[in-house]
């Protein structure tokens, strides 16, 4: 089926839709099938886990939902509208923590805020404080980053993705570096911010 063949009244009902999905990747030797035909929908409150092995095209396909990658062929589509790039309303969770060193804990939660011109400073604390304290951390969050575990900045990478309040967030493995009692105690965490 082409992806104009999609009845819209079902890609509306859906928070997320993937039809028909193809992306690959080539070099001046090797042309890598990453997806191939995927189609999948996903409704709203839905928890989804993507599970293969290494290589099989897990973050590949969080790319294209996230919109940092283009499929080659098929159609995405976020509440019904193409996904043609980025948007506050989808944010990634990556393997690293990716925190600015230069800011603080508090700082870093803050910094997507800052680009929602529609909420106050003040709003914008509040919104980072609560977030810190839902994921345990807002006792740390005048804390410099070198000063905080694996584990703990992880959760200042949660608290900084859930902030802007996102309709989706995608985990790209964001616990796969971390020892196994700090990755169960993460995935605790999410199921109960999530609940």
């Amino acid at each position: 089926m082409a992806a104009s063949e999609v009845n819209s009244a079902n890609t509306v009902s859906s928070k997320l839709v993937l039809e028909h999905v193809s992306k690959s990747f080539r070099t001046r030797t090797l042309t890598v099938h990453a997806l191939d035909d995927v189609t999948l929908r996903i409704a709203e409150g839905e928890f989804v886990c993507l599970v293969g092995p290494s290589g099989c095209g897990k973050s590949t396909l969080l790319n294209i939902i996230a919109g940092l990658e283009r499929p080659d062929r098929g159609l995405v589509q976020a509440d019904g509208k193409t996904i043609v790039g980025p948007g506050p309303h989808r944010l990634v969770m990556f393997q690293e923590a990716s925190l600015f060193p230069w800011l603080t804990v508090l700082g870093n939660v803050l910094f997507g805020l800052k680009l929602i011109n529609s909420v106050s400073a003040a709003e914008r604390r509040e919104k980072a404080e609560y977030f810190l304290e839902l994921v345990g951390l807002k006792k740390f969050m005048h804390s410099n980053v070198h000063e905080l575990s694996g584990g703990m900045k992880q959760r200042v990478a949660l608290a900084r993705a859930l902030a802007p309040n996102p309709s989706v967030l995608l985990m790209d493995e964001p616990f796969g570096a971390l020892d196994a009692l700090t990755r169960e105690q993460l995935y605790g965490d999410i199921q109960r911010i999530w609940s």
